[in-house]
């Protein structure tokens, strides 16, 4: 490494420093006057506040990570054009690639430390943080009973449901679906209702619709509809205790490793882990964000050659990065609703930004 890299690299990493340490600190008040009061309505102590605390920090680091590292880039490069730094560079026959060097290594260094982080120990510092949460101030683990869980699946010998949202301590259910099967596993009943209720005496459906289907001799199906405000079927069997839990898996909590061997559980146990699927591509795809962080912002830094503002350096940054991110969580939630694959979802935010980031290098002069 020659000692411009090193001078960049240095200067890099102190605003890096800065950046990370001033937006942990504003993350952490925040968190702390919006829960200190559920900490002391639940007489919890104060050694098991600090340590929820001190578990977020890693998470709250690899999040933090890209907006700080484009914040870094910029105000770097604006610092280093109000000293006329970068128009001496270029005097000295240096290229703004040749400049770039420095900046891209190291965000693909950070993208390796996020990938390592965020696999071995966000998953066991976030299960601590989740567990104090849950378990001792929501108390949602202590009493998983009064959970609703979403988008559950479930099969016995000759049935499979699925139910849009269920309380198991109340049985209330928003859009339900029952597939009836015969020995030979051919469809023959379909029910669906827009709410619906389980309890001792069996199943009452409301805003029902009923649809029996018919196989004649020559191989030719029909069905028959009937719709209903109310259908009552009897001694109709409850959900097993516990259904859909096993399926909501905390992604945060688990490695690539450990997300891949749930999804795998998950397929044997007959659900579609949609929701596991695109989170396994975002463990692989969100440790590259600093890199095209740093794409970006280069070019950006580079615009002018003297003078600017750091002020309007980190604004700038701030504002790129929020973009991203709301691009991200975009992304996110249409693989969730299954408009598009796991893996594209994961990585179309980062390419699209990424061509962005080479795009306006050919605006910037060399």
């Amino acid at each position: 490494m020659t000692i411009l890299d090193r001078y960049l690299t240095r200067l890099f990493f102190q605003r890096l420093g800065l950046c990370l340490a001033g937006f942990l600190a504003l993350f952490l008040t925040v968190e702390f006057v919006e829960k200190i009061s559920d900490f002391l309505d639940h007489d919890i102590g104060v050694s098991t506040i600090a340590l929820y605390f001190l578990a977020q920090i890693p998470n709250v680091l690899v999040l933090l990570t890209p907006v700080a590292t484009l914040a870094s880039v910029l105000i770097t490069l604006v610092i280093l054009a109000r000293n006329s730094e970068i128009v001496a560079m270029k005097g000295s026959g240096l290229s703004l690639f040749r400049l770039s060097r420095p900046f891209l290594l190291v965000g693909i260094g950070l993208s390796i430390v996020i990938f390592i982080v965020s696999n071995l120990f966000t998953p066991m510092t976030q299960e601590v943080a989740n567990g104090i949460w849950d378990g001792q101030v929501r108390n949602r683990r202590a009493g998983a009973t009064a959970q609703t869980v979403e988008d559950v699946w479930f099969k016995d010998i000759r049935a499979m449901t699925h139910m849009g949202s269920y309380n198991e301590s109340s049985g209330e259910v928003v859009d339900l679906s029952i597939l009836v099967l015969d020995e030979d596993y051919n469809l023959t009943r379909r029910l669906e209702a827009r709410q619906a209720l389980f309890n001792e005496e069996g199943l009452l459906l409301t805003e029902a619709k009923e649809k029996i289907y018919l196989h004649g001799p020559d191989g030719q199906r029909s069905f028959q509809l009937a719709r209903s405000d109310s259908l009552f079927l009897p001694k109709w069997p409850s959900p097993p205790a516990g259904v859909g839990r096993r399926a909501a898996v905390n992604s945060d909590e688990l490695s690539v490793w450990g997300l891949s061997e749930a999804i795998e559980k998950l397929y044997a146990e007959g659900f579609h882990p949609l929701r596991q699927l695109v989170d396994f591509q975002f463990k692989f795809s969100r440790p590259f964000i600093p890199l095209i962080m740093v794409l970006v912002g280069l070019p950006i830094g580079f615009w002018r050659e003297k003078g600017g503002s750091v002020a309007l350096g980190l604004v700038n940054g701030l504002t790129l990065s929020f973009a991203y991110l709301i691009a991200l969580e975009i992304s996110r939630s249409v693989g969730y609703a299954g408009l598009m694959p796991p893996i594209l979802a994961a990585w179309l935010p980062n390419g699209f930004f990424g061509l962005i980031g080479l795009y306006l290098f050919t605006y910037a002069r060399q």
